[in-house]
């Protein structure tokens, strides 16, 4: 997965820009709350401890470090956990570098003593596809509050079914895409704030509006495309016209980023830029975000960004709120992301490590809406008001388009290679000027078919 920071040229996994935004996410639930997001006991836990007379079941689990904040409340989460099953499981909770969370994954697979269970990034289905993950089904099937779809979004767990029928990850967290506006310049120039009737044609002439020229420079952005300038962002396009990027998520078998209605969505992303002037390239971004992002600077109306941006956001010096991004041709579509935990097949105690991971999407919900650093992949967490009081006001909003999302991920053997070799830097000359929207389709689409035409 890869994210675009505001027009720059550098590439970063999305995974290490949620670990930057990480860093604010005790300063959003703080200013939002005045108070520590210090997890709470949880009334009315449907998981009363659980008493043995042998010894509790040990399992090993594995997260990635966040930042302080977060990294203490997985923590206390396992403490949590291991006093709400005592004498029965005992959970023993490693926090990982990113960089170093895959390499130990796979040296403790190849010494066949697996982690017994992990969370979920992209990397994993290389472990399914070796057949190392465990098949959730019967686990999923026989929770009770999995099953309802009110609470659960349900359709969107399909894209965890890599074989076309059963899951191998059960989801605990929900990560979306919205629009991120500055209150304060757009009160000044007297506009409505944007809202989900808003089309991609509205932020334009907007944009326009807002983007302010003194003495021949540009002081102040109308837009920036922001995450839609990653390959995830930028084939939202192309969904919402009714076309997309490849055939499917799950094994692809043929890339068609050269389908006109695909080009047409880059194109209008770099007419933004060249020809409309109310968005900047990626040197005058630079010149005017050095340490902080374009938005926060305070000199850029709008941007497309993740959910995870709420958190960097939450210390800027101006008023911004959240909407859903806009509609094209007529539709809205968007990529969201599944943050969830796997099992190892070969788990010397799997009874325990899906009993972890069931807890975490059911039980531990209550405690997100406390701490806030993650979004509750459950409605009734999701939508508490608890919750929602701590969060942007067009929160909820950007969570009710939950129903026109995909996921901005593409499952292969070679997806390292498809986004690394190819669509990343095949983009970053669309971007920067140095190749046609329609050229750089057609390259994206040969070489990645190369690799695919591969197995």
């Amino acid at each position: 997965m890869t994210k675009l920071i505001g027009s720059r040229t550098s590439l970063i996994s999305r995974r290490q820009f949620l670990h930057g935004a990480a860093q604010g996410a005790a300063g959003l639930a703080l200013a939002a709350c005045g108070a520590s997001p210090t997890p709470t006991a949880q009334p009315g836990a449907t998981s009363a401890p659980a008493q043995s007379s042998g010894s509790p079941q040990k399992i090993r689990a594995m997260m990635w470090q966040n930042s302080p904040v977060l990294d203490e409340n997985f923590k206390i989460r396992a403490q949590m956990f291991n006093e709400a099953h005592k004498g029965k499981y005992e959970i023993d909770l490693q926090l990982l570098p990113y960089d170093q969370y895959w390499s130990k994954l796979d040296l403790a697979y190849g010494a066949k003593d697996p982690i017994d269970v992990y969370m979920w990034d992209v990397q994993a289905y290389s472990h399914y596809k070796n057949g190392l993950l465990r098949n959730l089904q019967s686990d999923f099937a026989a929770v009770s509050a999995f099953g309802d779809s009110a609470q659960y979004p349900l359709d969107l767990y399909n894209y965890w079914r890599f074989d076309g029928t059963n899951i191998f990850g059960i989801p605990e967290n929900i990560q979306m895409m919205s629009l991120f506006y500055n209150k304060d310049i757009f009160d000044k120039a007297g506009i409505a704030y944007p809202d989900a009737t808003w089309t991609y044609d509205k932020v334009l002439e907007v944009a326009k509006e807002l983007t302010i020229v003194e003495n021949g420079e540009t002081v102040q952005w109308g837009w920036d495309k922001g995450a839609l300038g990653a390959w995830w962002g930028a084939q939202t396009f192309g969904w919402a016209a009714g076309t997309s990027w490849f055939d499917k998520v799950i094994e692809p078998t043929k890339f068609t980023v050269s389908d006109p209605r695909n080009v047409e969505g880059l194109q209008w992303l770099i007419d933004m830029v060249n020809v409309h002037k109310v968005a900047p390239d990626a040197t005058q971004a630079a010149a005017i975000a050095q340490d902080v992002s374009l938005f926060q600077t305070g000199k850029l109306a709008m941007v497309a960004d993740g959910t995870w941006y709420m958190s960097s956001n939450a210390n800027s010096p101006f008023a911004w709120d959240m909407a859903p991004l806009p509609m094209w041709k007529g539709a809205r579509a968007l990529p969201f992301w599944f943050g969830g935990w796997v099992v190892a097949n070969a788990s010397k105690a799997p009874e325990a490590a899906v009993a972890w991971a069931t807890w975490s999407a059911t039980d531990y919900q209550k405690e997100l809406v406390t701490n806030r650093d993650w979004i509750p992949i459950r409605k009734a967490e999701r939508e508490d008001p608890a919750y929602l009081s701590g969060l942007p006001a067009g929160f909820k909003s950007v969570m009710d388009t939950i129903g026109d999302a995909r996921i901005g991920d593409v499952y292969h053997g070679r997806s390292a290679q498809l986004v690394n070799e190819v669509m990343n830097p095949t983009l970053g000359e669309v971007f920067n000027n140095n190749m046609t929207p329609e050229a750089g389709a057609a390259d994206i689409d040969t070489k990645a078919n190369e690799l695919l035409a591969q197995g």
